[in-house]
Parts: structure tokens; C-alpha cells; sequence
């Protein structure tokens, strides 16, 4: 037989049901943001003039220089290559490396 179970464990269940039924009441899902790309000690001056100096231009590269985490530097990159300020030169299956585009 199931061991009975103490008041702490009721609570606990009692109020993790209340907290389900009030995320439904609200909408459903929670939209959530992880890692926004608000860096604020990187300015474009600043980060095209590195990105002239790289031979080879890859998030650990960035992520080295910026002292920044590698995820946060993919992420700067895609911006960027959305944004047509670099191009993806060569991909292999963990390794990504980009240049500036001549404009």
C-alpha cells in the first residue's frame, strides 16, 4: 500500500495545481526570451573595425575577443548575416566561418 502522504506534499501538489490553472486562465503558453543580444559594451564602430582585422571571422573567435559566450556570438553572427554585414564562407558540421561582405 502507498505510504500516506504528509500535509508538505499536499501543499506542495495543492499549489502547483493553482499555479497550472492560472497560467490556462491567462492564455496559455508563456512566450519566453532567452539571451537577447543586448550587449552594450560592443558599438558597430568598434566591432567592424575587429571584424576587418580577422582573417577568419567564427563565434569562438568573437566570443574569445568580446569575453563573451560562445551562444551569444552565433547569435551575433546570424544578426549580422541577416543584416548582410557578413556572409558564411565555409560550414562544416560544428564549425561556422564567416567573412564581411564587400560593400
Amino acid at each position: 500500500m502507498p505510504q500516506k502522504k504528509s500535509l508538505k506534499q499536499i501543499e506542495r501538489q495543492q499549489r502547483k495545481k493553482d499555479s497550472k490553472d492560472k497560467e490556462k486562465e491567462k492564455g496559455g503558453r508563456v512566450i519566453k526570451t532567452i539571451g537577447t543580444l543586448d550587449i552594450e559594451e560592443i558599438d558597430s564602430e568598434d566591432l567592424m573595425e575587429q571584424l576587418q582585422k580577422m582573417k577568419a571571422v567564427t563565434p569562438t573567435g568573437l566570443a574569445i575577443h568580446y569575453s563573451l559566450k560562445v551562444s551569444m556570438a552565433k547569435r551575433l553572427l546570424e544578426q549580422l548575416q541577416k543584416d548582410k554585414v557578413v556572409e558564411m564562407v565555409s560550414r562544416s558540421h560544428n564549425l561556422k566561418v564567416y567573412a564581411l561582405t564587400a560593400d
